[in-house]
Parts: structure tokens; C-alpha cells; sequence
């Protein structure tokens, strides 16, 4: 009985070292140390030139100051790069970063016009 039990001891032993051995040369090869990431430049800042100016007013002659200014019929979204004009239903709502005097001013600063969930484009 006790050969049995030393033959499955030892049968054990070797079954272990020989997985622990296997496991090992499997891993070693991936506990090389990282290579630091390469970091992707930005881009470069646009120059003043490309910008959009969006509306300009002169300055008035010295004179009695308009009691108020109109704001600009279309607004815009910057994150969205969609406008609204005053008959959209949001535009009552939507406050606007940005703010035009037509949509042709919105489209070449290129914003898109405001959809509903449910409009169809043509």
C-alpha cells in the first residue's frame, strides 16, 4: 500500500511541475516591460484669418444710445453645429452660443438647419 500511495505521490509531484514549468514559459514572454505610449500631437491652432466673423456693427456717432438692440434672428448650437430660426419649435428654448443674421451666415460657417425627429428630407 505504501508503493501505491508513493507512485501517485510522485505521479502527482512531476504533474505539478511539469504545468508549473509550461505556465511559466507561456507568461514570460508577456512580463517584458511596456513600451511608453506614444502621444498624438493636436493640431495646429487655426490663424485669425480662417475664423468666421459672425456679425459687425459700426460704431455710432456720439448721439442719444438705442434703448435696445435686436438680437439676431438665427441662433446656433456650437456643439451641435445646428441653427434655429424663429419658426423652429426650439427656438424659444435653445439658448445659443451663436448667433447669426441669416441662415445663409449659418450654413457657410457650416451649421445645419434645425429637423424634427419626424421630418423627411426631400
Amino acid at each position: 500500500m505504501l508503493w501505491l500511495f508513493s507512485q501517485m505521490f510522485l505521479l502527482c509531484l512531476v504533474s505539478f511541475a511539469v504545468g508549473s514549468l509550461v505556465t511559466w514559459l507561456s507568461v514570460r514572454g508577456r512580463l517584458q516591460p511596456e513600451r511608453p505610449k506614444t502621444r498624438l500631437a493636436l493640431p495646429a491652432p487655426r490663424p485669425a484669418a480662417e475664423q468666421v466673423v459672425i456679425a459687425e456693427q459700426a460704431l455710432a456717432p456720439a448721439g442719444p444710445k438705442p434703448a435696445r438692440q435686436e438680437p439676431l434672428p438665427v441662433k446656433g448650437n456650437s456643439k451641435t453645429m445646428v441653427y434655429h430660426t424663429p419658426d423652429s419649435p426650439y427656438y424659444r428654448r435653445m439658448k445659443g452660443d451663436m448667433a447669426f443674421a441669416s441662415e445663409a451666415d449659418a450654413v457657410s460657417a457650416g451649421y445645419r438647419m434645425w429637423t424634427t425627429k419626424g421630418r423627411v428630407r426631400a
